[in-house]
């Protein structure tokens, strides 16, 4: 699956693999399209009561903030949908104003949000 919206001066893609019973989903756009972080995310049984935490796992290359986007999305898709999950975000936008990183945030959240709706709908 993948969706892709316009966010200011370019446009935002996410593109989901089903890989099993889990979801590898890469998250790109801008000037640059790269990997510059990735999100681990997977549901484990609390200790304590009859509950669940999420659990997330971050790796970032150098230089890079994509890693707060991912560690997001990676958590609200396997929250929601409880499914190991992958994000990779890779977004570059040159001489990005506080504006456009505001829509960039508010546009990754549409997509990761039309995501969870769309595997919502098919189960």
């Amino acid at each position: 699956m993948i969706i892709e919206k316009k966010a200011g001066r370019h446009s935002l893609i996410l593109d989901t693999k089903n890989i099993g019973n889990d979801l590898l989903v890469a998250i790109h756009g801008g000037d640059e399209h790269h990997i510059g972080g990735v999100a681990i995310a997977y549901e484990t049984p609390s200790h304590y009561r009859e509950a669940s935490t999420i659990s997330v796992n971050t790796l970032t290359f150098p230089g890079h903030k994509d890693y707060v986007v991912a560690n997001s999305a990676a958590e609200q898709i396997c929250k929601t949908l409880h499914r190991p999950t992958v994000v990779t975000v890779g977004i570059h936008y040159e001489n990005a104003t506080k504006t456009e990183i505001d829509e960039i945030l508010k546009t990754v959240d549409l997509l990761v949000n039309e995501l969870i709706s769309y595997y919502q709908k098919a189960e």
